[in-house]
């Protein structure tokens, strides 16, 4: 019996019309090679290779699209290709090309009766104005081409243009009326009625609105739903640019760890096809390791993302300020705030760090007038981020003018906000503050309580020049010395876990349980709980023997009775003590080795167990822990 051979164009079509791109883009550059293939089966192609590994080939396969319809006298259609190559050009930074195209998509379209390609260059207009911060242009070229899709039927225009219009009213200041058309935009894509780029592009613009006024909530919602997505439709591409999205927001929650992993990959994911995004992400880089004290990797990053088309601004300031030149650091904040074309989101971002580099060079006439300047934008855009940033700004420049009441104030009003959305890093800096404050005020014993609890939550973050900036406040003469053995546990991708758990109140049960079987298992081996922020301990020892027990019996606890996995670090080591708390050498390396821990594993060093034979380690290693010159040798407990 003869086989019947498929056609590999028709076979092609019809896989990208499933959305199976792998199989449509091997089919399709299989009739590539063996005829001419028309512009509408080239554009075909080249979303096939946008959404597989084939991205490289995009961009070409686009510009031989263009030249069919050109060479066929589909006009309409060779401008919208010529729209599309301007855009796509742009983001690869490659300005004078992107011009060229869209140029030519202009010069094309002048004659042509009204089609839909009129609307796509209206968007792509819009576009460019809202890059030069012409707000009402960008808004009446969006404005354009909802109408031409609206009249025309075409729904992913239409949905794009309200979107956009939506992101230039939230440039303007005016958050009600732009997040509706932000929330309407984002139902449709949600609801599957449009195509997969114009989801994506949906999905990403909400995605940055929300940043851009520091609501982080929204952000990470809409960041997963984009994760989700891509996931669900086998695209390849979009990913690094959503990775760029969950590492901002990791670095907001405190996940300072694993917000350095996303964007270091989204970053290499998206040099070469998207510079411009990839300049996001080492920008992303450079504050995460900003956090950490790392600054030499910090400057590194800047740099990267400011050759890749992203400000470096307030990075760069803010480690000008960390390396101790002040005034370097007032005459860059000031130029970036100087620019008058910068919109009132990007001036929020800003604002914060002008006001803690004018706190610090003693400038306090600027310093309150950055801070006014940041309680307008908290008050117009009314995010709890923003306002939490307002109210701590506010504190730091009344703590400077000697008004403790004041700043007290402004200061417990901003970290109830900080900690009512989970920002760990700035909650931190916050109680620091407010130590100081009631120093000021004589109340020493809260200034020390305050004080404690700003450095134990740098310790989990593995902020170590913070962390020692706390220990110069609480001085050496007021700290013993101790030996002791500290336990780090945590829950291993709690972000996810609770993003896949349904109903919150399961997972804040869920977490109850944990914390009341941890903490059972720590007041049997005499173990003080130090600290305990979201799903992770801090806990010290006397006896080393009795760490390592407890934190066998919690692995076996975990697994036999919780639907989540626990790594936990162990090391015994000297550290300062305060009342009941403990910083030093020894806390950053028990934290960074709990860090290093996999999922289910107790992890500790080496110098932990060697006196304590009863317990059987396995998988010895030399492991590099961030802030330390020589790597520590580590092993895994044996528990099961």
């Amino acid at each position: 019996m003869s086989q019947v051979l498929q056609d590999p164009l028709e076979a092609g079509r019809d896989a990208v019309r499933r959305h199976a791109w792998q199989e449509g883009y091997e089919l399709l550059k299989t009739a590539d090679a063996t005829g001419d293939l028309s512009g509408d089966d080239l554009e075909l192609l080249a979303e096939a290779a946008m959404w597989t590994e084939g991205i490289d080939e995009y961009l070409p396969v686009q510009e031989r699209a263009y030249a069919a319809y050109a060479r066929t006298g589909n006009t309409s259609r060779a401008a919208y290709i010529a729209t599309q190559l301007a855009h796509d050009y742009n983001i690869k930074l490659e300005t004078s090309v992107a011009n060229g195209w869209l140029q030519r998509a202009k010069r094309l379209l002048e004659t042509e009766p009204e089609s839909t390609a009129h609307g796509y260059l209206a968007l792509q207009l819009g576009l460019e104005a809202l890059d030069h911060h012409d707000v009402e242009r960008a808004f009446a070229e969006a404005k354009k081409a909802e109408d031409i899709g609206r009249r025309l039927g075409d729904r992913s225009l239409e949905i794009r243009a309200i979107q956009r219009q939506g992101n230039a009213l939230i440039q303007k200041g005016e958050l009600t009326e732009g997040r509706a058309l932000l929330d309407e935009a984002s139902v449709a894509a949600l609801s599957g009625e449009l195509d997969p780029y114009t989801t994506l592009v949906v999905y990403c613009n909400t995605i940055g609105a929300c940043r851009d006024v520091a609501d982080f909530d929204r952000a990470g919602q809409w960041a997963d739903r984009a994760s989700e997505f891509c996931e669900s439709h086998s695209m390849s591409a979009f990913p690094g640019m959503c990775r760029v999205n969950r590492a901002e927001v990791m670095r907001f929650k405190g996940d300072l760890q694993q917000a350095n992993v996303e964007a270091g990959r989204a970053g290499e994911e998206l040099r070469t096809w998207n510079p411009r995004v990839a300049g996001a992400a080492f920008y992303e880089i450079g504050e995460i390791r900003l956090r950490l004290g790392e600054l030499a990797q910090a400057e590194q990053a800047f740099r990267e993302a400011d050759e890749y088309g992203r400000d470096p601004e307030p990075g760069r300031s803010l480690l000008l300020l960390a390396r101790g030149d002040v005034r370097a650091a007032s005459a860059a904040i000031r130029r970036a705030l100087g620019d008058e074309m910068i919109g009132l989101p990007k001036k929020a971002r800003l604002l914060p760090a002008a006001v803690e580099i004018w706190v610090t060079a003693g400038d306090l006439e600027n310093a309150t007038q950055a801070a006014v300047e940041l309680a307008e934008i908290a008050t117009l855009y009314e995010t709890s981020a923003l306002k939490a940033s307002s109210a701590h700004a506010r504190g730091s420049v009344l703590l400077a003018q000697g008004d403790t009441a004041g700043a007290s104030s402004c200061l417990r009003q901003s970290l109830r906000l900080w900690q009512e959305i989970g920002a760990m890093y700035e909650t931190a800096r916050t109680r620091e503050l407010l130590g100081l404050v009631l120093r000021a005020e004589g109340d020493e014993s809260a200034a020390v309580w305050e004080l404690q609890a700003a450095a134990a939550r740098f310790e989990r973050l593995g902020a170590i020049r913070d962390g020692e900036r706390i220990a110069g406040h609480l001085t050496r003469d007021l700290s013993k010395e101790v030996m002791k053995t500290f336990l780090f546990t945590d829950i291993v991708g709690s972000t996810e876990l609770a993003g896949a758990v349904k109903e919150d109140r399961h997972w804040g049960n869920l977490l109850r349980r944990h914390d009341e079987s941890l903490r059972k298992v720590f007041a049997e081996h005499e173990g003080q709980v130090v600290d305990h922020t979201g799903d992770g301990f801090f806990t010290a020892f006397e006896d080393p023997a009795a760490a390592v027990k407890a934190a066998v019996e919690i692995q076996k606890s975990v697994a036999e009775d919780l639907p989540f996995d626990l790594r936990i670090g162990l090391h015994t080591d000297g550290a300062l003590q305060r009342e009941e708390n403990y910083h030093g050498k020894g806390v950053h390396a028990a934290a960074r080795i709990g860090a290093a821990a996999e999922a289910q594993e107790i992890l500790a060093s080496r110098a932990t167990m060697e006196q304590l034979g009863q317990f059987k380690v396995t998988n010895l290693r030399a492991i590099a822990l961030k802030g330390f010159e020589e790597p520590v040798e580590v092993c895994s407990v044996e528990w099961r």
